[in-house]
């Protein structure tokens, strides 16, 4: 277990690593672009404030949202 844990990440996680989150009680996740197509946060689903689940934890998006974007866009560019 994680509790006093604060997430970076440059991608709003998917479902199934958002479950991880939970799963590890983490306290806060920060991410940077949103995931419209498979976010599991904000975007799909809101894993993290579910009231359904054992555990909730803060989360704060949009934090350098144009940067985080053009990085992974320029990553998977390159990758292709």
């Amino acid at each position: 277990r994680l509790p006093d844990t604060v997430l970076y990440v440059t991608l709003e996680p998917c479902p199934m690593c958002a479950a991880a989150l939970v799963h590890a009680r983490i306290a806060r996740l920060v991410y940077g672009a949103v995931d419209p197509k498979g976010g599991g946060v904000v975007s799909k689903y809101g894993i993290g404030v579910d009231g359904l689940l054992n555990h909730r934890f803060s989360v704060t998006g949009g934090v350098l949202q144009e940067k985080c974007s053009l990085l992974l866009r320029d990553f998977f560019q390159k990758r292709r």
